[in-house]
């Protein structure tokens, strides 16, 4: 039914329908109820393309993913974009996703969309220190929302996971199960992420008094052949490690893989721990113990910022999570060392 049909049906003009519809404050509420009740009841809806038009909004919200080997979207991100999604589009908004090769200009990329006219505001990923994407959008004064914390952010432009603290929570389990040499195989190192994260694991091993050995330190791709060639590199030292944490699920697995065929038992030789918790993880040989936040919620609280901006709505929202340690069967021995 159209909006016409609608206000003849009520006997109201077809501008007050419209402007109830849409909230407008001038509406009298006894009228504005009616409407409501009467669209809900008939199965109104408003025509999106219309609406749009109206609007001067393409309702739209993008976000660019990189289509290589840097790809983002790991099973613990992909419930982060459909949080994000759904909330949009209980909104009346999409989330419209592109990518990026790597013989392209990643400026360019950013510039020609937000210039096309697709997009009202863009979802940032894998932050990184003197970012030039945010840099751009902030002289185009061009609404958007990361999902990662740059120091100096206010609240309501990121939503992040507290990662110091989340790597922080896991080294000390290492050093309370027996671990004293500990090594780290982190994300790539421009990312933002990557500093807190080797934050948190620098202070657990600073407040038991525990070497940190450079050389188990690495930063690498989040996937397995970075893992796999990280990890023979530091299990071929002399002081090799007992325990190693990875940035990424993805990671553990590949470092699993990686110990096994130099022979050792992950689990009972080495510990491995990851972040993530994707659902592989609960179901390799052995289960990886793994860190878990919540990714829907981590969406909806990106969707909900989104929304204040290009709506001026008052959502009330939460841009840092917490990450609990999920234990499993791979760092589940308790060892001795000498």
């Amino acid at each position: 039914m159209s909006i016409k049909k609608l206000a003849e049906h009520l006997g109201l003009s077809k501008s007050t329908v419209s402007r109830a519809l849409n909230g407008y404050t001038d509406v009298n509420p006894d009228t504005r109820k009616k409407v409501l009740q009467a669209a809900q009841e008939i199965g109104y809806k408003a025509n999106p393309t219309a609406k749009r038009l109206a609007s001067g909004k393409s309702r739209n919200v993008g976000i660019i993913l990189p289509a290589n080997t840097r790809m983002f979207v790991s099973p613990a991100f992909s419930k982060v974009l459909a949080g994000a999604s759904a909330f949009l589009a209980k909104h009346d908004y999409q989330l419209i996703v592109t990518t990026i090769s790597e013989w392209q200009n990643e400026q360019q990329v950013y510039a020609d969309f937000i210039s096309s006219g697709m997009v009202d505001g863009l979802f940032i990923v894998r932050t990184r220190h003197n970012d030039e994407r945010i840099t751009m959008l902030n002289e185009r004064n061009f609404p958007y929302v990361c999902h990662g914390y740059i120091e100096g952010f206010e609240d309501a432009l990121f939503v992040d996971v507290d990662n110091k603290d989340a790597f922080y929570q896991l080294t000390k389990r290492q050093i309370e199960l027996g671990h004293k040499r500990i090594a780290f195989l982190d994300a790539p190192i421009e990312l933002t992420l990557s500093q807190s994260r080797k934050q948190g694991y620098l202070r657990a091993m600073q407040e038991a008094n525990l070497e940190v050995n450079e050389r188990w330190l690495r930063n690498g791709e989040l996937n397995e052949d970075a893992a796999i060639s990280m990890t023979k590199e530091i299990m071929s030292l002399a002081k090799r490690p007992t325990s190693i944490l990875c940035a990424d699920d993805t990671m553990a697995l590949g470092t699993i893989a990686a110990c096994e065929e130099l022979g050792y038992q992950p689990g009972i030789d080495i510990a491995i721990a990851g972040y993530g918790d994707y659902e592989h993880s609960r179901y390799s040989k052995p289960s990886i113990t793994s860190l878990a936040y919540d990714t829907l919620g981590v969406g909806e609280e990106m969707a909900k910022l989104m929304l204040n901006k290009l709506e001026k709505k008052n959502f009330p929202t939460q841009s840092w999570y917490h990450a609990e340690i999920v234990a499993r069967q791979s760092d589940a021995n308790v060892i001795t060392e000498e």
